[in-house]
């Protein structure tokens, strides 16, 4: 058997789940090249092609054809197939969406990604927006004031000014508040991820399995979770200042 017709067998014999990566990995070829058969050989056209009713199945006989009545849902697809023929042709995309849109989804399709890989990236884009905020949100001290222009006026002869005062109380409360929404929002990503790993555990990669472990041990160190009580003082110290120095 081809190299191609092993990599279609592996595809098909997943339903079409497994990733381009995983193929690579267990034929010993490169990405590139699984991606060029998928692509070529369309995949995912032989595969929709090949399902149907298994041979001698009656479901269908005596059925008079037609439509379902108008407002049935029993089309609706609520799984992970969907007849692209119908759906989400390369045609019918073309006509509204941007070309740029249209050539990050060929190269999604052409990716393999699955499921957990597109939950994979919102986690990570997520975790990367909440460390980005640490730096942007960061209060210094007690009295770190931000001064923001909210209005200006101008007249004959003269002009005003008017400003908002953020104080490093109001900044920090609404520091907190954001960063709690932020977590919660990574929390409930990370645990649809952890599901969705053990509900196809066999289809899943390695490198997906050991994911999560990596992640929460990162947003450990990120809670300060592994550090010692003498830290939180001295962090405190840094934000409020020593007390003993302002009584002197």
């Amino acid at each position: 058997m081809e190299k191609w017709d092993e990599a279609f067998k592996l595809f098909q014999e997943s339903n079409g789940h497994i990733t381009s990566q995983k193929i690579a990995d267990k034929l010993g070829v490169k990405l590139s090249q699984v991606k060029y058969w998928r692509k070529k050989f369309k995949w995912k056209d032989k595969l929709n092609k090949n399902r149907g009713a298994p041979l001698g199945n009656k479901n269908a006989l005596g059925n008079k054809g037609g439509g379902a009545p108008t407002g049935n849902l029993n089309n609706f697809k609520h799984g992970n197939y969907i007849d692209e023929s119908k759906f989400s042709s390369k045609k019918f995309l073309a006509k509204y969406m941007p070309k740029a849109t249209s050539k990050i989804i060929d190269d999604i399709e052409d990716s393999g990604i699955n499921s957990l890989d597109i939950l994979w990236i919102n986690i990570t884009t997520q975790l990367a927006a909440i460390i980005r905020s640490q730096k942007i949100m960061h209060v210094k001290s007690k009295n770190d004031l931000t001064k923001v222009l909210k209005k200006e006026t101008w007249g004959e002869n003269s002009s005003s000014k008017e400003y908002e005062l953020q104080f490093a109380w109001d900044k920090q409360a609404n520091f907190l508040q954001a960063q709690s929404k932020a977590m919660k929002t990574l929390e409930g990503l990370i645990n649809s991820y952890e599901k969705l790993l053990h509900t196809n555990w066999d289809l899943a990669s390695e490198e997906q399995k050991a994911r999560v472990e990596k992640l929460k041990a990162e947003i450990s160190k990120l809670n300060g979770d592994d550090k010692e009580m003498e830290d939180i003082s001295e962090t405190e110290e840094d934000i409020y200042g020593n007390e003993e120095e302002e009584n002197n």
